[in-house]
C-alpha cells in the first residue's frame, strides 16, 4: 500500500547503488526523488519497514526504510531528509 506523499517528487531515470543489511550492493534505477525519499526498482524483494542504504553518485550512502512496495517498485523514506539546497543540486545534476 502506497502512503500519501508529503513532498513533490522529481521524476528521474538514473542509476544509484542499493544495499540491504548484510547484502551486496546492487545497481538500481532511481525513478523519482524528493528531499524525503525516492522510488527505486531493486532486483531483489524487500519488505515494508526494512532498513536499506542508497548511494547517489557523488554522495555518501543514505539510510532509508522501505515505505511501500508494488511488485518491482519500492518507495523509500530517508531517515534524514535532504536539505532543500542539497536536494535541488542533486535533482538538477541527476536530471540532466
Amino acid at each position: 500500500m502506497k502512503l500519501p506523499r508529503r513532498a513533490v517528487r522529481v521524476p528521474l531515470n538514473c542509476e544509484v547503488q542499493f544495499r540491504r543489511h548484510s547484502d551486496v550492493r546492487y545497481p538500481v534505477d532511481l525513478l523519482d526523488f524528493s528531499k524525503d525519499g525516492c522510488c527505486i526498482s531493486p532486483p531483489v524483494r524487500v519488505e515494508v519497514g526494512e532498513s536499506v542504504w542508497v548511494r547517489i553518485p557523488g554522495m555518501e550512502a543514505t539510510h532509508a526504510k522501505v515505505a511501500w512496495t508494488d511488485q518491482w517498485k519500492v518507495g523509500l523514506k530517508f531517515d534524514k531528509p535532504f536539505h532543500a539546497a542539497v536536494f535541488e543540486s542533486v535533482a538538477t545534476r541527476l536530471g540532466k
